[in-house]
C-alpha cells in the first residue's frame, strides 16, 4: 500500500510541487512503517480495493478525539485506470458507513484547492466547502480547502 499511495500522490501533486518537497513529504508519510501505524490505529479503517492481486484504490479515516463527533477522511486514492468507474464512490459510502457506526455526525476533509476533479467528486457527495487551510507539502505550504460531509443526512437515506 505505501508504493501504491506514494504513487498516486507523486502523479497528482508531481505538477504543482517542487521535486523535493514531494518526495520529502512522501518519504514521511508513505512509508511502510507510518502506513502499518495507520492500519494498526484503533481510531481509524483503512478500506482497501483489489483487482487481480493488486491494490487500485483504498481510503483512509479517523474519528477524531474529543467529543466523537466528527470523523476524518485523510485520503481517499484510486489509481488512474480505475477512475470514472464509480470506485471511489464505493470507498466513501464504506468510510461513511464506519464514520456513523462510530457515531460521527459529520465527516471532515481537505484537499488540495488545485485539485479540480476531487473538489468536483466531494462537491457532488454532499460535501460543502467550509473553509481553507494552509498543508505542508515538505517546506511548501500549499492551500488545501476543508469540506465538511453532514452524516445525518447520509446515514438517513442520503447518498454519498
Amino acid at each position: 500500500m505505501s508504493s501504491f499511495a506514494a504513487r498516486l500522490f507523486r502523479d497528482t501533486y508531481d505538477s504543482s510541487t517542487e521535486a523535493s518537497d514531494l518526495e520529502s513529504y512522501i518519504g514521511k508519510n508513505f512509508s511502510a512503517e507510518r502506513q502499518e501505524d495507520e492500519i494498526a490505529d484503533p481510531s481509524a479503517a483503512v478500506f482497501v480495493a483489489m483487482a487481480d492481486d493488486l491494490i487500485i484504490g483504498y481510503a483512509h479515516v479517523v474519528a477524531r478525539s474529543g467529543d466523537g463527533r466528527s470523523a476524518r477522511l485523510n485520503r481517499i486514492y484510486v489509481d488512474a485506470e480505475w477512475r470514472g468507474s464509480g470506485l471511489a464512490s464505493g470507498l466513501l459510502d464504506a468510510v461513511v458507513g464506519e464514520a456513523g457506526q462510530r457515531g460521527a455526525t459529520h465527516l471532515e476533509l481537505t484537499v488540495f484547492e488545485r485539485n479540480s476533479r476531487a473538489l468536483a467528486f466531494y462537491k457532488r457527495a454532499g460535501f460543502a466547502a467550509i473553509g481553507s487551510t494552509t498543508f505542508m507539502v515538505g517546506e511548501d505550504p500549499q492551500t488545501d480547502v476543508v469540506m465538511q460531509l453532514d452524516l445525518s443526512k447520509q446515514l438517513n437515506g442520503g447518498s454519498a
